[in-house]
């Protein structure tokens, strides 16, 4: 039977697994391409438009852009909870861009309660840089900021923590603080935010595509092709 600490892992692990594979599929914005005998076959995006449309507007929100559209979208998918932990920190950047710094905390919060690692980064830098309630501030970016650099599923990968992160509260706490926040991590544990209302229909709609059946492989040309044994 797994332990605590072995379930964590593998919780995070699904998680940065699972946006890896989303993020996979927006490698082509055009959905159809042809093949070295001049078939028209679909691409990824064409294959998956859901994990394209997601993927893009999450890239969108990095790039500053958090025009309606994309706020429409990234809410639409980030009221689907758990496996949308990803939206829900782009959702928070925006809001927090455009002003509404208490929902955008809620909405990361609610990413890196899940284990999200970009969401506890984003956390950390946040209360690093917030210059209202200092000394509570510095203990919520601190426990962020250790979570992030201990997260099980960027370590799993191989995936080095930004360490530029924890030195911005290095030797800045008190004893007290730094206890605190020890407490805190022992006895943290993944909580996945479930949605108790729905958005308006505008929003809802927003993030509904319709997907294209996969393209068959060609029988023909498979029999006809052997295999490259190298």
């Amino acid at each position: 039977m797994l332990n605590r600490g072995n379930r964590l892992a593998l919780t995070l692990i699904v998680l940065v697994a699972a946006s890896l594979g989303i993020t996979a599929c927006s490698d082509s914005s055009s959905s159809m391409r042809r093949n070295k005998d001049g078939k028209l076959v679909p691409t990824l995006a064409g294959q998956d438009p859901l994990g394209t449309l997601y993927a893009g507007s999450i890239q969108k929100a990095e790039r500053g852009d958090c025009g309606q559209e994309t706020m429409d979208v990234l809410t639409c998918f980030a009221y689907r909870g758990h496996g949308y932990e990803g939206a829900q920190t782009a959702l928070g950047q925006c809001l927090i861009q455009k002003g509404d710094e208490a929902s955008g905390i809620q909405w990361i919060e609610r990413a890196a309660n899940a284990g999200w690692a970009d969401a506890q980064k984003n956390l950390a830098l946040h209360y690093a840089t917030d210059g209202v309630d200092a000394p509570s501030a510095m203990v919520k970016g601190a426990f962020w900021a250790r979570l992030y650099r201990r997260n099980a599923a960027l370590l799993s990968l191989g995936v080095t923590p930004d360490p530029d992160v924890a030195e911005k509260f290095r030797g800045k706490l008190t004893t007290e603080q730094a206890k605190t926040v020890m407490d805190r991590l022992n006895a943290w544990y993944p909580e996945y935010w479930t949605a108790t209302s729905l958005p308006d229909q505008r929003i809802r709609t927003s993030c509904q595509v319709e997907s294209r059946p996969r393209q068959r492989p060609d029988l023909d040309e498979l029999r006809t092709t052997p295999p490259n044994p190298y």
